[in-house]
């Protein structure tokens, strides 16, 4: 049996009686599209980060499109997008009538550079996402100066750090937007899909809405040209604030988890990557330029793995890299494979993956 990378219907007894009493809740219930637990869990997500307007959606690149749309991005402007992101925001921004353009990336953040995206900067660039990847939040002081001075918005893509707080501070209150997945394997995860972006000014929270539900202004009225059908229904939004009192004590396991595979390869090739204080560990990536080779030995010990992710978002027809090669994405996407990494793993699994790793690192 190979343990697995991810295990989302697994859940602790404690989180599953929770889950399964908001289900049963909203089955009873008189309102099952935008109604009182959809808003219940607005309202508590914005508390949990620390502020601003929640909007549900129906799924993560949902979240990205509306939150183009909402803040205004003109119909075919250029955003720069991140590279090894799978291709959700490029995907999202080209899904509202924009230009995506990609960057490379800083080898140790996996994440951009002033220098990178001034290299990547085009005519007709009106925005940027940034993507908190694997659960490592950025530092986005010098992008956020440099931005505001080039006149861009900001979108902050924090569908894998539900939770990261760098010096103190909640994800996603940096940008003029952010935006959450919350698809079954996510931190904060939903029993099928959902989404949700942050916004801190009220009138763009309210354009979210209406872009959320068709563009509508008075029912049937349609307000906004770029709406589209993205409801966060009413059962995921109950079993999220149901999930939400775990989600701290879920990351702190993640972490934990993370930092044996650390200690066990401490002193190999093989670099682990991620903050071990203020990320949350949403994947378990290491780096090694002989990958296959690590992830057939961990095969033969019963480990599973994946890459995330196998793509450039450049690759994407029609969509180039400017300022150069993405030269760094592409070699770490050859290197890069996600090890076992959720709250839910037992000890003897846990003890299986170390053991594995330390074997790769004494035979290194």
């Amino acid at each position: 049996m190979v343990i697995p990378v991810a295990a989302p219907t697994r859940l602790a007894p404690e989180e599953r009686a929770a889950v399964r009493e908001a289900v049963l809740a909203v089955v009873d219930a008189q309102q099952w599209v935008l109604g009182p637990s959809v808003a219940r869990f607005e309202r508590e997500l914005a508390a949990y980060v620390g502020g601003g307007e929640v909007v549900g959606t129906g799924n993560g690149s949902d979240a990205l499109c509306l939150a183009l749309a909402s803040l205004g991005v003109p119909p075919g402007s250029r955003v720069l997008v991140p590279p090894n992101d799978s291709g959700f925001a490029g995907q999202a921004a080209r899904a509202v009538g924009l230009e995506p353009v990609v960057h490379d990336v800083d080898p140790v953040t996996m994440g951009p550079t002033v220098e990178l995206l001034s290299a990547a900067l085009v005519p007709g660039t009106a925005a940027v996402v940034v993507t908190h990847l694997h659960g490592d939040p950025l530092d986005l002081v010098a992008i956020d100066a440099w931005r505001s001075a080039e006149g861009l918005l900001l979108v902050e893509d924090c569908a894998q750090a539900h939770g990261a707080r760098p010096d103190g501070r909640h994800v996603g209150r940096t940008g003029d937007a952010a935006t959450f997945s919350f698809y079954p394997t996510k931190n904060l995860a939903a029993v099928g899909d959902g989404g949700a972006l942050l916004l801190h000014d009220p009138a763009t929270a309210e354009r979210a809405r209406s872009l959320r539900e068709y563009g509508w202004g008075e029912r049937g009225s349609v307000d906004h040209p770029r709406g589209r059908n993205s409801r966060l229904d009413e059962l995921q939004a109950a079993v999220l604030s149901a999930r939400l009192p775990h989600l701290d004590r879920r990351n702190a396991r993640r972490r934990a988890l993370l930092d044996r595979y650390r200690k066990a390869l401490h002193g190999s090739a093989t670099r682990v990557h991620g903050d071990p204080v203020a990320g949350v560990a949403h994947h378990a990536v290491v780096l090694d330029a002989r990958r296959d080779a690590l992830r057939e030995h961990l095969h033969r010990a019963g480990v599973g793995t994946a890459v995330h992710y196998p793509h450039l978002t450049g690759e994407m027809r029609g969509i180039a890299p400017r300022g150069g090669r993405t030269a760094v994405a592409d070699r770490q996407r050859h290197e890069k494979l996600t090890l076992p990494c959720f709250p839910e793993l037992t000890d003897d699994e846990v003890e299986a993956v170390v053991a594995a790793l330390e074997a790769w690192r004494d035979a290194s």
